[in-house]
């Protein structure tokens, strides 16, 4: 027979199983998140596919890279690397010209439009109401803006500014009637 203290132990038990079941720890996201990083590399490749380098192939150069906001260090390397990738000799000893790489825009933007009931909450009870998407367009963009300065590698006289390269990236995810959503993006496309 249960007596008055084995259910005291066995209701505790039980708070306690269920209490560790729906307080199981969640791994925090990455900050930033896996689809703003893709935004960001792939608006960087894009910017950077379209700079004019064919003069910087013939000449050893110092790079440096000046950026505003975001991963500083990554950047650099990033930006270093693809043109030693694509035939830039990169040399920190006595170069013949410096060039001075300003990504003065770096970045991703949200938007999003709904045409439908938002989620709220109730007021008088306090119960959530789900959001109802006759239809939801959520944006998420990538730009990266770049521009390269060339320098003589002895006097730091400027020799040459080309235009700015800008490079950009899209992700949208759509929902229709509630239940169909689908995504169009150009993240997984590399140049």
């Amino acid at each position: 027979m249960w007596n008055v203290t084995n259910f005291r132990v066995s209701a505790v038990l039980s708070c306690l199983l269920l209490g560790g079941c729906t307080l199981s720890p969640v791994p925090s996201p990455t900050q930033p998140s896996g689809l703003t990083q893709q935004l960001l590399i792939r608006s960087l490749e894009r910017a950077l596919a379209g700079l004019d380098i064919e003069r910087l192939k013939s000449q050893s150069v110092a790079v440096e890279v000046f950026l505003q906001a975001g991963p500083e260090a990554f950047v650099r390397e990033f930006i270093v690397t693809w043109l030693r990738a694509h035939g830039v000799r990169t040399a920190s000893e006595s170069p013949e010209l410096k060039v001075k790489a300003f990504a003065s825009v770096f970045g991703t933007d949200s938007d999003q439009t709904l045409i439908g009931i938002p989620a709220f909450q109730a007021p008088l009870m306090s119960i959530p109401v789900p959001e109802i998407a006759i239809f939801k367009w959520q944006k998420s963009r990538g730009q990266a803006e770049l521009r390269l300065y060339e320098f003589d590698g002895k006097t730091d006289v400027i020799t040459r500014a080309p235009p700015a390269s800008t490079g950009r990236a899209k992700l949208d995810k759509f929902t229709v009637l509630i239940l169909f959503g689908f995504t169009v993006a150009d993240v997984d496309k590399r140049d």
